[in-house]
């Protein structure tokens, strides 16, 4: 290749990734983000152990599935580790830290998973995942609470 063949290709080619730097993308949500440590589980005598973990998450939106608005959050539990639990309340308490503005949420769903989406509106948001346990005839057992820190 000529000198001038090279100059004119390498200068197609700075073009080219200005343009793909400046093109606008399409905006995908930040995938499920999890909370601190998975919650303990305590007081379940449930196949042999006395403890299980229950883990949580939280996305922002937008996302189309699940659907999460702008100045959302969807909070979800799930079994982290065994034993699972025969039935189960969780819930969430969070914190707008840049509005002020708070909440409290019950977790629903299908169990072992439970999920709600939240207004929290835009900015740095702290949550608390916490709840109790139920093993039929056995007595209710503690998810002891467990945090995450969350922007949307």
């Amino acid at each position: 290749m000529t000198a001038r063949r090279i100059l004119r290709w390498s200068a197609l080619a700075g073009v080219g990734a200005a343009a793909a730097l400046v093109a606008p993308a399409t905006a995908a949500a930040a995938p499920p983000h999890p909370f601190g440590p998975p919650a303990l589980t305590v007081g379940c005598p449930n196949q042999g152990s006395l403890m299980s973990l229950t883990g949580a998450t939280g996305q922002s939106g937008p996302e189309q599935s699940p659907p999460i608005g702008p100045g959302e959050l969807r909070f979800a539990s799930f079994p982290a580790a065994p034993p699972i639990p025969a039935a189960g309340q969780v819930s969430v308490a969070w914190i707008n830290l840049n509005t002020g503005a708070a909440g409290v949420a019950d977790l629903l769903g299908d169990y072992p998973y439970y999920s709600a989406t939240v207004h929290t509106g835009p900015g740095n948001i702290r949550a608390m995942v916490f709840g109790t346990i139920n093993l039929g005839s056995m007595p209710l057992c503690q998810v002891n609470p467990t945090f995450g820190e969350f922007v949307v």
